[in-house]
């Protein structure tokens, strides 16, 4: 699980060797911007620690440089009025967190806020130092925008022509698998807890045949008329999420491998195999009974430039292109800002590096 959300964690790290000096409180360098903060030798080896954590390698001087220019920053930030309140702070670390949380179910498996934060600790010590990180992060950035926000969002907007030419490219990559829309009367089935006592597999058994003889009578109605779908949603279904919706569970794709992993592969296949309006007879999934109507089957192609990336969004592939492109030369010019504003910021500051290692 660490190496499937390291990459959540690490912000903007580096590493390099350890260290070694005779005395960890002497001072690496100096910066004076609005004060003296002295880089001792110590930091400077917890940072290489740091890198060294996140797989990235650089020399000890390429690093103590990386931290003179994040206290420079920071203290231009001070003057200049910019600054992260606690409760800022506690909003990004939950969006880290749900970030987090996100990139585990699409990876297939999921995260508790517990072991998120183990995690953290293991990786960063405390959470109370990785908080620090986001808060000088988050001040960099606004600090960075307040003063170059001009600078970086000009002339982003990509031509026709380079929207164009980015579908041709990549015309492969914005492939829509076959996909249905559907919705469901679902009614659940129960699993023994302790197989090995009769009296409890019995009694699942008794509940499961139950559940099964009520899925048949919703699907005899059905059948003869006498029960709209709709309605037969209404009086039978036990799913309260989709019951509201006429028992619109959304879209399953071919591809869905969360789906397939709680519902399994001969569910996923057969409501995928249905057609335009179709309304299935008693199927069983993992979960238990269903009785499933097909609204739009979709089936598998290349999407153009002007179809929706997606049935259930009204982006544009056109329009999705055009955004990635924008943020590709945003952030060309935010990297060339922020060599702009450090160079700068290090102009203005006194700085001495005292530092004489390799």
């Amino acid at each position: 699980m660490k190496k499937k959300i390291t990459a959540v964690l690490v912000l903007s790290v580096c590493l390099c060797f350890a260290v070694a000096a005779s005395s960890l409180s002497a001072p690496a360098a100096t910066v004076n911007l609005i004060r003296n903060k002295a880089i001792t030798v110590q930091d400077l080896n917890k940072e290489m620690e740091a890198y060294q954590k996140a797989g990235i390698q650089m020399g000890a001087l390429d690093v103590l440089q990386s931290m003179i220019n994040t206290e420079v920053f920071l203290q231009g930030a001070e003057r200049d009025g910019v600054s992260i309140s606690d409760k800022q702070l506690d909003i990004l670390y939950n969006q880290v967190f749900q970030n987090a949380v996100q990139q585990a179910a699409q990876a297939g498996y999921s995260l508790s806020q517990e072991e998120f934060e183990n995690e953290v600790i293991a990786q960063m010590g405390s959470i109370e130092k990785y908080k620090e990180t986001i808060r000088q992060q988050q001040v960099i950035q606004t600090y960075l925008m307040q003063e170059k926000g001009d600078e970086i969002t000009s002339n982003i907007a990509p031509s026709e022509t380079e929207i164009k030419s980015f579908y041709r490219q990549n015309q492969q990559q914005f492939f829509q698998p076959e996909c249905v829309k559907l919705s469901h009367i679902f009614i659940p089935t129960f699993a023994t807890t302790t197989p090995d006592n009769l009296d409890e597999v019995a009694q699942v058994q008794e509940l499961n045949a139950a559940a099964y003889a009520r899925a048949c009578e919703a699907d005899e109605k059905i059948k003869s008329g006498e029960l709209t779908f709709e309605k037969a949603v209404s009086i039978y279904s036990q799913d309260s999420g989709s019951n509201g919706r006429g028992g619109d569970i959304g879209w399953l794709t071919m591809n869905n491998t969360e789906a397939r992993i709680g519902w399994g592969d001969e569910f996923c296949d057969t409501v995928l195999s249905m057609d335009d309006g179709e309304v299935s007879g008693v199927l069983q999934s993992y979960m238990g009974f269903h009785i499933i109507k097909i609204y739009v089957h979709l089936d598998a192609k290349i999407l153009a430039i002007d179809d929706p990336i997606s049935p259930e969004d009204t982006m544009t592939i056109h329009d999705y292109i055009a955004q990635v492109l924008a943020n590709q030369k945003m952030q060309v010019n935010m990297n060339n800002a922020l060599q702009e504003l450090t160079a700068e910021l290090r102009s203005e500051a006194k700085i001495r590096i005292l530092y004489k290692g390799n």
